[in-house]
């Protein structure tokens, strides 16, 4: 291929000759734009196989792909998408690139004047050739990349951040070919190009000549003491900078922090670990927008503590941690919380209320009271299925509402859970999706408990219940004073007599199939299990058959689940204590003792049989 029929249109060599002309800055997308703009004019189709080495060379994207000391590939299509047969489409497209484009692009790699132009066209082939069939790695090709890389930087002829991944790219490469002479340019190079475009509110441009060749333990071994000085200098005397002001930028503060901390601690420096990290914490305590909400001092709160445990071998992080513990299990009574509190109205036609009474007590009303409370017990149950099936649509249908991180706050104001995205987390997500469910269930089902208690004296629905071998004699009295409480509208009252019911009737099915309910403890004894690792064992799953699924999972979501309503373990906690006062956790509750019924039923049934 002669250097006469590299560019084949006359329009685009032009273009380049302009370029080549004038070394000054210009932008690789507005090269492919216009690239694109000469070879595509009215619409027509490109067919000469070096025309598209052009056109596609500018549109790859770079991307180191997990850090620079991994880049298997480094160029990647700006876009890709799925037809609707399956197939993978991508822009542009790596198939099409063969050997002839790879030595098209070497050839201008070598015929361009533009450090950018050399650039570009240079990595392409160091990326490209790697992946055919032989592999080869052009070492010339690669020392080019490098070589342009610092004359970009030198000259400013990209910005700060272009500049910054141009020079980690040159670095991972000259690494990579262990030429030394380069190594040292580089290293120069990222400590001046640093400081040129540093700003200390734009920690993006900033910090990162500390990140390659301070904290690798390989590079920080060929620096010089001259070098080193200079970036911990630079590092510690912009931290001084950031911290003066009377409402330092949190996030800047720590983006400096958590470098300076990490080399103190790999030097074994204590001292400065400890003055550092309290830094962090007064830039939050000092910052103006992170203590203008409790849910904001919650989060700086949460996050110095996990920053103090990443050095809790040190005696000083330890106090650092239970002090912010302490201070976090009193937030509440010093902070205000802005939480808004969402509801929706239902608003339920007569012919949807007739259709839900009708389900529960027939049309006619002639269903027997078992029959009802059976009714109840398995339609209040959500489906676990039926709820992974939702979320599953729904996170696909509206994906930014489910990307991020979640918490689920207590009543102190703390975090007692957190879980990330959907595709990170869907079991906690699952947690919480079917725990919303139940709200929305709520309405219905006190509409059929509200019916039950108008239609049906305390005595009845007992003698019903209490026919059931899971409350045993002992816990009778405990159901009859239940159930008085519920009628007489003391919800509170109801619900914690209904609470520890609950458990020791959970229990008792375990005592009717003679499994163990107890565990060893460390005075020589024994204790009952929690609720929690009775539900876990799966007993309750397999007592209610098909249906036990569900039940064990609604049981867990309803009593024992953080990410759920968790009202056993609030109860005996003492948390959240208002709840217990609310009609809907009373109703939810009763359904749980009618669920628990059923095993009376199911019995009855496999005697009939």
């Amino acid at each position: 291929m002669g250097k006469s029929k590299i560019i084949t249109n006359q329009e685009l060599q032009n273009y380049f000759n302009s370029l080549n002309s004038k070394i000054e800055r210009i932008d690789e997308l507005a090269i492919a734009e216009r690239i694109k703009s000469i070879l595509t004019t009215d619409g027509q189709v490109i067919t000469n196989k070096f025309d598209q080495a052009e056109y596609i060379a500018f549109y790859f994207w770079a991307n180191d792909n997990g850090g620079s000391k991994k880049q298997a590939r480094y160029y990647f299509p700006m876009m890709s998408g799925t037809t609707k047969d399956g197939n993978v489409v991508e822009f542009p497209d790596s198939k099409i690139v063969d050997g002839d484009i790879i030595e098209y692009w070497k050839a201008r790699a070598t015929t361009s004047k533009h450090p950018f132009l050399i650039n570009r066209y240079a990595d392409l082939v160091v990326d490209f050739q790697k992946r055919t069939k032989d592999g080869k790695f052009d070492y010339l090709m690669a020392q080019k990349v490098v070589d342009s890389a610092i004359q970009i930087c030198n000259q400013s002829l990209d910005d700060g951040l272009g500049c910054k991944e141009k020079l980690k790219r040159a670095l991972f490469l000259s690494t990579l070919i262990n030429d030394a002479q380069r190594l040292e340019q580089i290293k120069q190079n990222i400590i001046d190009t640093e400081r040129k475009f540093a700003e200390d509110d734009k920690p993006g441009l900033w910090g990162y000549g500390f990140e390659w060749l301070v904290l690798d333990g390989n590079l920080e071994k060929t620096l010089t003491d001259t070098h080193k000085k200079t970036l911990v200098g630079d590092l510690e005397k912009r931290l001084n900078r950031l911290m003066s002001a009377s409402s330092p930028s949190a996030w800047n503060v720590e983006c400096a922090v958590s470098l300076l901390a990490k080399y103190y601690s790999k030097i074994g420096d204590e001292r400065n670990i400890e003055i550092v990290l309290s830094q962090l914490e007064q830039a939050y305590r000092k910052n103006l927008y992170a203590n203008s909400d409790g849910l904001l001092v919650v989060n700086y709160l949460e996050k110095l503590s996990d920053v103090y445990l990443l050095y809790a071998n040190f005696s000083f992080a330890k106090a650092a941690i239970q002090r912010i513990k302490q201070e976090m299990s009193n937030l509440s009574k010093h902070t205000s919380f802005d939480l808004k509190k969402f509801s929706v109205d239902m608003e339920m036609k007569k012919e949807d209320i007739d259709a839900v009474l009708n389900s529960a007590f027939g049309e006619k009303r002639d269903f027997k009271l078992g029959q009802t409370i059976k009714h109840v017990a398995v339609t209040y149950v959500p489906r676990k299925d039926k709820m992974e099936k939702e979320l599953k649509e729904f996170s696909s249908k509206y994906v930014y509402l489910s990307l991020g991180n979640h918490s689920i706050l207590s009543t102190d104001g703390f975090s007692s859970a957190k879980y990330g995205s959907v595709q990170e987390d869907f079991e906690r997500h699952l947690l919480n999706h079917f725990s919303q469910n139940l709200h929305f269930q709520s309405g219905f089902l006190r509409l059929v408990l509200g019916e039950i208690t108008k239609i049906k004296k305390v005595e009845e629905v007992f003698n019903e219940l209490a026919l059931s071998p899971v409350f045993q004699e002992d816990d009778k009295y405990f159901l009859f004073e239940v159930l008085k409480k519920y009628w007489s509208g003391d919800y509170l009252s109801a619900s914690c007599l209904m609470i520890p019911l609950i458990e020791d009737s959970i229990r008792n099915i375990y005592r009717l199939n003679n499994l163990s309910f107890i565990s060893s403890n460390d005075d020589g004894g024994y204790d009952v299990e929690s609720l929690n690792k009775l539900l876990e064992r799966g007993v309750i799953r397999q007592i209610y058959g098909a249906f036990g699924d569900h039940v064990e999972y609604y049981f867990r979501v309803l009593l024992t689940e953080r990410i759920g309503w968790n009202l056993r373990n609030n109860f005996a906690h003492g948390i959240n204590k208002n709840a217990f006062t609310r009609i809907d956790v009373a109703d939810r509750l009763l359904q749980v003792l009618f669920c628990l019924s059923l095993v009376r039923l199911n019995q009855e049934k496999s005697k009939n049989d």
